[in-house]
């Protein structure tokens, strides 16, 4: 079991800027033939001391997460500490077998004054205009495309999720329990556009971290690649740059 190994994952991820250690255990529901159970899963996190930047570690996987993103080398390189110590601690770098490597990008569209979110993202993301479907300003966007891709010589899957909402969610559901700190920005009643996209290898590999780490860097250049070119619009790259 993961949690005898728990120790010297710590230690390892304490002398290297992830001092702050929290233990849970996750209930999950698990729909059978017999019926609907719970069973909970143990779940570690790691932070660094601004806590924007996490680790975590479950029986199934290890996850590098960070509110404070600049460029991938330097998340690649958090990443590699990450993996590699799990996999040696728990010996999987010699005896395991690597399942699925992904990464998943969420950003956040916040138009300028006057403008509306449909100049920011690409045209099979507008959804319905909201004249006599809805009425005015009360129409929410819920889209997703799922898809193949290649990844060097590997099949991958990449989602792209554009959703909205005015809850000053500025993150998917799924995420807001355990995200990094992060300075909220969205204003109360606010029109928040949040694009979504998870890229990915499924498969069996072996637990080779160099491996590991040149396939999420090349699942992160097709990504950046779809998300400027088909996701979001010119004006957008112009906003922001």
């Amino acid at each position: 079991m993961i949690e005898s190994y728990i120790p010297a994952i710590q230690e390892v991820f304490r002398r290297n800027g992830f001092p702050l250690e929290r233990f849970m255990e996750i209930p999950i529901t698990v729909i059978g033939p017999t019926g609907i159970s719970q069973r909970f899963q143990q779940k570690w996190e790691y932070k660094s001391k601004d806590e924007q930047w996490s680790i975590l570690v479950n029986p199934d996987g290890v996850v590098l997460q960070t509110t404070n993103y600049d460029r991938f080398d330097g998340y690649a390189e958090k990443l590699r500490l990450a993996v590699d110590t799990v996999l040696k601690a728990t010996d999987h770098d010699r005896l395991g077998v690597l399942r699925r490597v992904g990464i998943r990008y969420v950003n956040l569209i916040r138009p300028q004054a006057g403008e509306d979110f449909r100049a920011y993202v690409a045209p099979g993301f507008h959804g319905l205009q909201e004249e006599g479907v809805f009425q005015a300003n009360a129409g929410r966007l819920q889209c997703q495309m799922v898809g193949a891709t290649r990844v060097g010589a590997r099949a991958g899957t990449l989602a792209v999720r554009v959703t909205q909402n005015d809850r000053g969610e500025e993150l998917p559901p799924d995420l807001l329990e355990f995200a990094p700190l992060r300075t909220a920005v969205s204003r109360a009643g606010e029109l928040l556009t949040i694009v979504d996209m998870d890229h990915a290898l499924e498969g069996r590999f072996d637990c080779d971290v160099d491996w590991i780490v040149q396939n999420v860097n090349l699942l992160h250049t097709h990504l950046e690649s779809v998300f400027f070119e088909h996701v979001v619009t010119p004006h957008a790259w112009e906003v922001w740059s």
